[in-house]
């Protein structure tokens, strides 16, 4: 670990703090947050020092740690992020699109892809993606779609795909980058979710197995470092001047070291504990049987690749369907929470989402099967309604766009009431969450079957971002 020998070198010297950070390695932060987090944060939270190296144009202690990630990962090049997964997916946009140019891209692609193609001014080509109803699943794009697009384009475009979903679910990686390198397109997957599947065969293909030139991770998400820390792999050589350009815009001048450093971590704990995850993967599959034999409740396995566009899921993200319970997702999440204590990483409508780490906690996993069993008996009890109408975003037609999500976010635009937005043109991204599937993006026309939709997804008990306000943002004199 390259770059935390360096931060512990450095601190072991015992120099003097006349430079930033403002905290002076802890002598000058508030005692009872010194005391709180301990020395050795503060005293490692430093700046570039001689011999610390600079991400913006790493030579020492960072290039080495970014090298032993690519080596592990099978990367030609990684660079490490301290702004998110996001950085490097905007990154990547910035540097491989431009106004006018193509982006294809599934319809339920992270808010990241939107606000790339909104700063590199390019032409997004939304992808349909199907959703299977009696799950509430969203899927992914089929490699037919995804080829029938590129053969109708008609100039250069970058494919941004998603691998895997937020559920854990993956499509077909593999032959839709062959179908984007038929036509010589660059691919960018976002593999935000999927930093580990390069640890066991149990997990689906990661993205750069699968040929992709670029994979955004969020080492954060499943691995074992800090919130806000990511890694972006390239396996070009070539042309990463762009990217490298890119990052300097998106990312902060002064990186935290301590972000930094638990990125090399990460990437040591996961090659050294790949036995973890592959002991993971197989107390996933057996946590989902012994949910799945409480009455009302169901945790898919094999069920999952019957979503459109499935082939492959992450054995160890823990879906868990209430339905037939009579009650959401998101009361069953605030049930748990309530009464046992359990916080979860999701909930929808149907559905519940856990993820599971390389430490199979069997007490834990005791805890959760104990409150799922409570709470179905609590609704058993409370005699459920049954099934309500739930409405899905998916079964919406994407709607057209008038101007480019950039023209759409830079023209004058004003507030106005859901009920007097029929017609106008979109000036901000509308995705109910979760999971987060946009019903409509900055450039396009609001069409009466989105405001229908989203009148019912707010009778049911959704949400999305700026609904609290009552108003939409729509480019004016549309």
């Amino acid at each position: 670990m390259p770059l935390l020998a360096g931060l512990l070198k450095n601190v072991a010297e015992e120099y003097l703090s006349c430079h930033t950070p403002g905290h002076k390695q802890g002598q000058a932060a508030l005692a009872e947050w010194r005391q709180l987090l301990g020395d050795q944060v503060f005293q490692m939270d430093l700046t570039e020092l001689p011999g610390l190296d600079n991400l913006q144009d790493p030579q020492g202690i960072i290039k080495k740690a970014q090298e032993s990630a690519a080596d592990y990962f099978g990367a030609k090049e990684t660079f490490f992020l301290v702004n998110g997964t996001t950085a490097g997916i905007l990154a990547v946009l910035l540097a491989k699109s431009r106004p006018g140019s193509k982006v294809v891209l599934p319809r339920t692609s992270h808010q990241a892809v939107i606000h790339g193609i909104i700063l590199s001014g390019a032409q997004p080509v939304y992808l349909p993606v199907r959703s299977h109803m009696g799950l509430g699943l969203p899927g992914h794009i089929t490699a037919k779609d995804l080829k029938t697009c590129l053969a109708a384009l008609d100039q250069d475009a970058l494919v941004v795909l998603l691998h895997p979903n937020y559920y854990g679910l993956a499509g077909e990686l593999r032959q839709q980058v062959l179908a984007a390198n038929h036509h010589n397109y660059a691919v960018l997957v976002d593999e935000a979710h999927g930093a580990h599947f390069g640890t066991s065969t149990r997990f689906p293909l990661p993205a750069l197995q699968a040929g992709a030139d670029f994979a955004a991770q969020g080492a954060h998400k499943v691995l074992g470092s800090f919130t806000q820390s990511a890694f972006l792999h390239c396996q070009r050589k070539n042309g990463l001047e762009g990217i490298r350009a890119a990052l300097r815009i998106v990312q902060s001048s002064s990186p935290s070291y301590l972000l930094m450093a638990s990125l090399d971590v990460a990437r040591c704990q996961c090659q050294l504990e790949e036995e973890g995850w592959e002991a993971a993967a197989q107390f996933g599959e057996k946590l989902r049987l012994e949910i799945s034999r409480i009455s009302g409740i169901l945790a898919p396995g094999e069920e999952l690749l019957e979503v459109p566009g499935v082939v492959e899921y992450d054995p160890t993200r823990i879906v868990i369907n209430v339905r037939e319970l009579g009650i959401t997702g998101f009361e069953a999440a605030e049930w748990l929470r309530r009464e046992r204590k359990v916080l979860v990483e999701m909930a929808d409508f149907q559905n519940l989402v856990l993820i599971l780490g390389p430490v199979s906690d069997e007490k834990a996993a005791e805890v959760l099967l104990e409150g799922l069993g409570s709470m179905a008996a609590d609704c058993t009890t409370r005699s459920s309604a049954g099934r309500r109408f739930l409405p899905d975003p998916l079964q919406l037609d994407i709607p057209q766009q008038v101007i480019t999500p950039r023209e759409a976010f830079f023209a004058p635009h004003s507030l106005v009431p859901w009920e007097s937005a029929l017609g106008k043109t979109a000036a901000e991204v509308v995705a109910p969450y979760p999971p987060g599937v946009p019903v409509i993006c900055p450039g396009e026309r609001i069409q009466e079957e989105v405001l229908e939709f989203l009148q019912k997804w707010d009778a049911a008990g959704g949400i999305w971002p700026g609904k609290s306000r009552g108003l939409i943002k729509i480019v004016a004199g549309s």
